[in-house]
C-alpha cells in the first residue's frame, strides 16, 4: 500500500514538473516562432514598399508616352526624313498590359491586413503591425486601436503590443527615454518619426490617460510588469 502511494507521489510530482517546464517554455517558444514568421514579412513589406514605388513610377511614364506620344524619326533610300508616331491605341493598350500585370504582381506581395510598420532604434524593435487589437491580431504582431487616428493624422493614434509573448513586439519599450524616436512607415511609403515626451503605469480598466490632443501624438500601450500584466504600461510620444 505504501509502495503504491509513493508511487503515486512520485508521478505527480514528475507530472507537476513537466508541467511547470511546458508553462515557462511557452513564452520563449512562441516567441522562437513569431520571430521566424516577422522576418518573412519583413521581407514581404519591404518588397511590396518596393515594388509599389517602381509601379507607379512605370506607370506614369507609360502614361506620360501615350498623352504625349513617343516619335521616331525614318530616313528612307530618297533622303527624306519622315516622322513615325506611336498611335494612342497601342499605348493605352501596352499601359493597361503593364497595369494588369502590376495588380497581379502587387496581389502576390500584399500582406493581409498589415496597415503599417513601426521600428523603434533604441531597442533594436522592428515590426509589420495590424488594424484591431484583438488576440487575433495582436498574435501576429503590433495593432492599431480602430477608432483611433492613423499614423500621422491629428489626435493621438494608439498602437498596442505584446510584451513576452508571440514575439514580445514591446518587451524593451519600458527603456525609451524622452527623445527616443519611434518611426512608423505606411504602405505607400510615408514616415512618420515620433519622438518619446513621457511614459506612465495605469490600471488595466482605467482609459483616462488615452486622451485626443490637437496635434499629431502616439501611445504605445502594453502589459506591466513582466510575464503579470496586472497594469498597462503606457509610452506617450510626438509627431517630430
Amino acid at each position: 500500500m505504501r509502495s503504491i502511494k509513493n508511487k503515486t507521489l512520485r508521478y505527480l510530482g514528475i507530472a507537476l514538473i513537466a508541467i511547470g517546464i511546458v508553462i515557462i517554455a511557452y513564452p520563449f517558444y512562441t516567441n522562437f516562432v513569431m520571430k521566424r514568421k516577422e522576418a518573412n514579412v519583413m521581407n514581404s513589406w519591404e518588397n511590396q514598399i518596393v515594388f509599389d514605388t517602381t509601379v507607379q513610377a512605370t506607370t506614369q511614364a507609360t502614361t506620360t508616352d501615350t498623352l504625349t506620344g513617343n516619335g521616331t524619326q525614318v530616313t528612307d533610300q530618297s533622303g527624306n526624313t519622315s516622322q513615325s508616331q506611336t498611335t494612342q491605341s497601342g499605348d493605352t493598350s501596352q499601359s493597361s498590359e503593364t497595369t494588369q500585370g502590376a495588380q497581379i504582381d502587387q496581389s502576390q506581395q500584399v500582406i493581409p491586413g498589415a496597415t503599417f510598420k513601426i521600428t523603434i532604434p533604441k531597442i533594436n524593435s522592428s515590426w509589420v503591425g495590424y488594424e484591431g487589437t484583438n488576440i487575433p491580431s495582436l498574435k501576429r504582431g503590433p495593432g492599431h486601436y480602430i477608432g483611433t487616428p492613423m499614423p500621422g493624422e491629428l489626435g493621438t493614434c494608439v498602437i498596442a503590443g505584446h510584451r513576452t509573448t508571440y514575439g514580445a513586439p514591446f518587451n524593451r519599450v519600458d527603456q525609451l527615454v524622452n527623445g527616443d524616436q519611434i518611426i512608423i512607415e505606411t504602405p505607400e511609403g510615408k514616415q512618420f518619426v515620433y519622438l518619446v515626451t513621457g511614459e506612465m503605469e495605469v490600471l488595466p480598466n482605467d482609459l483616462s490617460a488615452l486622451k485626443q490632443t490637437e496635434y499629431a501624438s502616439l501611445i504605445l500601450t502594453t502589459c506591466t510588469p513582466k510575464f503579470y500584466a496586472t497594469r498597462r504600461l503606457l509610452v506617450f510620444a510626438k509627431l517630430a
